[in-house]
Order: C-alpha cells, then sequence, then structure tokens
C-alpha cells in the first residue's frame, strides 16, 4: 500500500480493495434536482461545460476515454503528455475537458477542438484546454470508489501535480445554497 493510501483514518484502509487495474470504469454520475439545499455531509461543485472523460493510466501507458468509451488521446494529446509527466504510479480519475470563452466555461468553443482527432492538428489548434478532475477512482493497485468523496478528492490532490492542463476542481462543503446564488451571479 503506498504512502497516501497509508495516511487514510484506519475505518477508511479498511474499505479499500486490493485488484487489478480495470480496463473501463463508469463515471460516478450526479443526480439532477430543481432543488437547492445545504448539507454539512454534501460538497458541492462548479458546474463546468465540457466533456467528461477519464484517465486510465498504468505505468508510462495513459489512455484518455469518453464516458461512451471514445479513446480521446489524438483529440488532446497534451492531456496526454501530462498524465505520462505525473509521478511513477498507476490510477484512474475522471473530470471535464473545457475550453473558455472569456472566463466562463464554453461547450461551443471546445466543439472545435473535439473534432480534431490528429494529434499535431489538435497542438497547433488555437484552442486552449484544461482537464478539470474532480475524483479519483483507482490508486496504485486499490479501488477507492467505496471511500467517501471527501477522501477520494483529498487523494486526488496529493497523488497529481496540477499544472499546466490539469486543474484540481474545487468544492464547497455545507452551503449549496449560497454556493449556488454566487455561481448564478457569476454567469456559471
Amino acid at each position: 500500500m503506498n504512502k497516501l493510501l497509508k495516511s487514510l483514518p484506519e475505518d477508511a484502509r479498511k474499505k479499500l480493495k486490493k485488484k487489478k487495474q480495470p480496463s473501463w470504469t463508469a463515471p460516478m454520475l450526479a443526480t439532477l434536482t430543481d432543488e437547492r439545499f445545504s448539507d454539512p455531509d454534501w460538497i458541492f461543485e462548479r458546474k463546468l461545460d465540457g466533456e467528461r472523460v477519464l484517465v486510465f493510466r498504468q505505468g508510462n501507458r495513459v489512455r484518455l476515454l469518453s464516458r461512451n468509451r471514445k479513446l480521446l488521446n489524438n483529440t488532446y494529446p497534451e492531456l496526454v503528455d501530462a498524465y505520462r509527466n505525473q509521478p511513477d504510479g498507476s490510477f484512474i480519475v475522471d473530470g471535464e475537458v473545457v475550453a473558455f470563452q472569456g472566463r466562463i466555461t464554453s461547450f461551443s468553443r471546445l466543439q472545435g477542438r473535439m473534432k480534431l482527432t490528429d494529434p499535431e492538428e489538435a497542438r497547433k489548434s488555437r484552442i486552449a484546454i484544461y482537464h478539470y478532475l474532480f475524483d479519483l477512482l483507482f490508486l496504485d493497485g486499490y479501488a477507492i470508489t467505496q471511500l467517501p468523496l471527501r477522501h477520494r478528492k483529498m487523494l486526488l490532490r496529493k497523488a497529481l501535480k496540477f499544472h499546466g492542463p490539469l486543474r484540481f476542481s474545487a468544492h464547497r462543503s455545507g452551503k449549496g445554497e449560497k454556493f449556488y446564488k454566487k455561481a448564478c451571479k457569476a454567469g456559471l
């Protein structure tokens, strides 16, 4: 067990399952609701307008997969590079690839990039992309989806280096209604 996993509280470590890294795992999906609420047991994250992308890394092998299992390595080659340059280890992370129009994520801008399947053409495009990560599903031989999301996000924050196109998706605890109002005012 790696140092990060050993740093978890004992009750969390007991939930870890040693296993071979899967070639696919479905992303955890949000539940849509019209209700706004606050709850100290919930975390609240910014909604991003992009493409859901899971990253599967084993050693030097990196695969970017859409939630429909479409291989996206040629569309986002700078992400492949960024994940290859991470510290040694294996992991599965979940996040959203976005492009910005000003300070707001823009799916229509991202679509210009999503159409590209030649890595050189993608690198030369003037559409900068970023991968906002919000979940860690597997780490160094352990499935960690049984852990609470707060623990997984803490591990994610420490397991990867966030620079270049990689971004950590921050969250707010408990005050969902306040976060919702701020997001609306900001045009998010």
